[in-house]
């Protein structure tokens, strides 16, 4: 009876365990469906902005805000750092809109920043961000170049460029990256940004491009964590509480014909003559 108590017990454990994951699976997947529409969503409204159809990707902003918020009032491990980069990413774009005074390259510029941010979320494909690489590189070699020719002026208008091409991937590099290694880049940047007009110091400048290109290689080429992909946690939790449980109602069994055979040879010994 014992024995038929526990297997229904342990079925039961199983079917729980199992039932939960899919339960948080289902939720996962729904995550990222709301995502993977905001993405869209954002790709649209950059396609507006490009086009000049400011009003339009107005309207649609309004939209996204609304699905924005209805990410904002669940549970998507979304943290306040987080919240706060994808609202002023929202703000700059709605500026953009609306701001006669600002050019059209700066228009599609805080445009596109938003969606490559947003896509960061969406887990369908590999980040947009990793197709900007040469939009980084390029110019770092270029200033390189013109340190070594004597054309500063040729050099501010590179780092201008650097530095318009690096705010595009800076919000999505803050919520993706390993912060070590976002810290580290931004803070090469800032220095950069502060030293642009040291020409008396050519072989800092020269030096402290080479170790930006070294920290934009590891940040392109470094490889993806794949195990922190939910779905696939919940797939092992699942089989690891599986197996545990199993294994488990297989120790009990063992444990159990030990005591069995231990009762057996006390019985024996008490009719030896």
């Amino acid at each position: 009876m014992a024995g038929r108590f526990l297997k229904i017990l342990i079925i039961l454990s199983i079917l729980t365990v199992t039932s939960f994951h899919i339960g948080q699976a289902e939720e996962v997947e729904g995550q990222k469906d709301i995502w993977r529409e905001l993405n869209h969503t954002t790709d649209t409204i950059l396609r507006y902005v490009k086009e000049g159809h400011y009003e339009e990707a107005k309207q649609l902003l309004n939209d996204f805000s609304e699905q924005f918020l209805t990410i904002r009032a669940s549970e998507h491990n979304l943290s306040m750092s987080e919240l706060h980069v994808i609202t002023a990413a929202y703000e700059d774009v709605l500026e953009a809109t609306t701001n006669v005074s600002l050019s059209h390259e700066a228009r599609v510029q805080k445009a596109s920043k938003l969606r490559i941010l947003v896509d960061v979320y969406d887990a369908s494909h590999e980040p947009l961000w990793k197709q900007t690489r040469g939009s980084l590189f390029n110019p770092l070699e270029q200033m390189e170049e013109m340190i070594k020719s004597g054309n500063p002026q040729a050099f501010q208008r590179e780092l201008n460029r650097f530095l318009d091409n690096y705010e595009t991937v800076r919000p999505a590099w803050s919520v993706d990256l390993p912060y070590e290694s976002y810290q580290k880049m931004d803070s090469q940047v800032q220095f950069l940004k502060k030293y642009r007009n040291d020409s008396l110091n050519k072989e800092v400048i020269l030096k402290h491009l080479t170790i930006m290109q070294g920290q934009l290689t590891e940040i392109f080429d470094g490889e993806q964590d794949e195990v922190s992909d939910p779905s696939l946690i919940w797939v092992m939790l699942t089989i690891g509480g599986s197996i545990l449980l199993s294994l488990t109602y297989a120790g009990w069994k063992i444990y159990r014909a030990d005591k069995e055979k231990e009762k057996t040879k006390k019985r024996n010994k008490r009719y030896i003559p």
